[in-house]
């Protein structure tokens, strides 16, 4: 009673969410196929009540065709569901380094448009004040950039800004 298809969503959802649960089965191949037919048995049997209860007096043929599509399409998620997806996907380190990048990725784009913001108010106003104060890692950034620095090479520009920034890094508030 199993498909194809089933077998292949089996072995694709496991092969790419779940790869180091795929090395420790015996036999992937047999496990994917007995998964692969609880969900054609489930299908079958959903189709059936849901094929039942939705009957329509009167409805011609196309009617009933896309009723019995629907129905199938219905009972296929619902075996999916359930039966696959209901297998949580394994993390990884990527995962935990990605998301570590945007995290970080969203902290450097909210203090530089802060540091933007901090460069419009005017000095020593209320509002800088107390930007200073709720943003303390980025005022000596904010100072460097308010000051001349024609006198300096790139090369130093760059070394002074990486010092800067290293010690907006450890200064940074944690959590």
């Amino acid at each position: 009673m199993s498909t194809p298809i089933y077998l292949e969503q089996v072995r694709t959802y496991f092969r790419n969410y779940l790869p180091s649960r795929v090395a420790t089965l015996e036999d992937p191949e047999i496990y994917f196929a007995e998964l692969a037919e609880a969900i054609a048995e489930q299908v079958a049997t959903v189709s059936t009540q849901l094929e039942v209860t939705s009957r329509l007096p009167e409805e011609s043929y196309l009617q009933r065709v896309g009723r019995l599509n629907a129905v199938r399409a219905q009972a296929q998620e619902l075996a999916l569901t359930e039966i696959l997806y209901s297998i949580p996907p394994e993390t990884s380190e990527s995962d935990d380094v990605s998301n570590a990048r945007d995290v970080e990725l969203a902290t450097a784009t909210a203090e530089s448009n802060e540091v933007d913001r901090r460069l419009e108010m005017e000095e020593e106003s209320a509002e800088a004040i107390d930007w200073d104060r709720r943003f303390p890692h980025l005022v000596e950034e904010v100072r460097w950039m308010q000051s001349d620095h024609g006198n300096l090479s790139e090369e130093e520009k760059r070394a002074q800004l990486q010092a800067i920034f290293a010690a907006q890094d450890a200064a940074r508030p944690q959590g």
